[in-house]
């Protein structure tokens, strides 16, 4: 009985309830902690760690050599010679030192690499998020929207067959909701692959119905100061560069080192002939074919690389920081505006106004259509502004390496 529990609380820990989480801050955290990619990234860092483990030691094992040999002199006299031997290689130039600062630069690297994945997955869950939810929404108002034209174009099928509508009414009706239909399979398209793209943000492999809340973004939520200098200190990319230009410059006076050989050193006892010898002796190998040369030049070009790369970024990251406060400014002050303008339009929906007015004779069919049509498409640009307003947001956020300050300014 232990077992069988034991077993289903297995298999319940490998479902997916990432795919149920029903809020933005949910989904973030579950990307950020238990997505699949993250794993196989912890698995890098244990094999960083690991080879930095084996770069630490001495390059040089310990040679323990043993010779025997039967001998016969001319008389037929036998005799029996052996030797004992023991070298050792030893590293000069510095050489484990950079090896060992090469793979601390390495194990940095792979640990940045994945500070940088988990900021990445906490973004694109939000982004998944906010498309996941609106899509819905859209698809929502296309049925909507199709829902009112059917039942437009079954009313002036039942006028005309009564005689009170022509031939080019019904068509247009007709056409009307034919047209709508064909914006709700097109929306129900768009939803399916939110809800794929959105599973696979927050690590799921299923397909799961998943009814999202999108929170209400503050319009007059304050941007922190000084930029520039937190995407200096919170961008991964900064520690991942500067761990690959500290690894590009230990590999390179490693490759300066590689330069010189390393001697070895040997002792030798035995005994020969009736006689007990000792030897000493130093060895070098003599870089004739080759010097090592070409990777020392490939080496410093590398390292130089990687200091320009470096270089570059901080630059380009002005203009990325510039460019992304200036589209979350229009963002929210749109999102503003149309908030405004909603509050000021009349509670009453236009398209009950228009139904009620084509009832009354004041305006014709053709008119009741692009007033339902309007009424529609103007609630799916609301829901762009929305979507406009939230991916300024992420990518504020993205820029800045502060995946928290998205949900910072939301209405609680």
């Amino acid at each position: 009985m232990q077992i069988r529990y034991l077993t289903i609380g297995v298999l319940l820990g490998t479902l997916p309830w990432s795919a149920y989480a029903t809020t933005l801050e949910e989904a973030m955290n579950i990307a950020e902690k238990s997505h699949p990619e993250l794993s196989m990234s912890i698995l890098d860092n244990k094999a960083a760690q690991a080879q930095l483990t084996s770069q630490s030691a001495y390059n040089y094992n310990p040679e323990l050599s043993l010779e025997y040999q039967d001998r016969k002199d001319n008389a037929g006299v036998h005799g029996t010679d052996y030797y004992i031997g023991l070298s050792q290689g030893i590293e000069i130039a510095g050489k484990q030192g950079y090896r060992e600062q090469a793979a601390q630069a390495g194990l940095q690297l792979s640990e940045n690499y994945t500070e940088s994945l988990r900021q990445q997955l906490s973004i694109g869950a939000a982004r998944a998020f906010v498309q996941l939810f609106l899509a819905k929404q859209a698809l929502k108002v296309r049925m909507q929207q199709g829902k009112s034209l059917k039942v437009l174009s079954l009313a002036v099928k039942r006028q005309m067959d009564v005689g009170d509508a022509n031939v080019l009414d019904a068509n247009l009706a007709q056409s009307a909701y034919t047209t709508a239909l064909s914006a709700v399979i097109e929306a129900k398209q768009n939803y399916a692959l939110a809800q794929a793209q959105y599973n696979a943000a927050v690590g799921s492999v299923g397909h799961f119905e998943t009814e999202v809340v999108l929170p209400r973004l503050k319009v007059d939520w304050r941007v922190p100061n000084n930029l520039l200098d937190i995407a200096i200190n919170h961008r991964p990319e900064i520690a991942i560069l500067s761990a690959k230009q500290r690894q590009s410059n230990a590999q390179a006076e490693l490759a300066d080192a590689e330069r010189y050989s390393d001697p070895t050193i040997s002792l030798m006892g035995g005994r020969e002939a009736g006689e007990d010898l000792v030897k000493l002796g130093i060895s070098f190998a003599l870089p004739l074919s080759n010097n090592r040369k070409g990777a020392y030049q490939a080496s410093l070009a590398q390292e130089l690389r990687s200091e320009q790369a470096l270089d570059w970024f901080k630059r380009r990251l002005k203009f990325e920081v510039q460019a992304a406060a200036q589209n979350h400014a229009y963002a929210m002050l749109a999102l503003k505006d149309a908030h405004d303008m909603k509050q000021s339009l009349s509670t009453k929906s236009s398209e009950s106004l228009a139904e009620a007015a084509f009832k009354a004779g004041e305006i014709s069919l053709e008119d009741l259509v692009i007033h339902i049509n309007q009424a529609l498409e103007a609630r799916l640009t609301t829901l762009n502004f929305i979507k406009q307003s939230w991916f300024a947001r992420i990518r504020l956020a993205e820029v800045l390496g502060q995946p928290e300050l998205i949900i910072q300014g939301i209405q609680k």
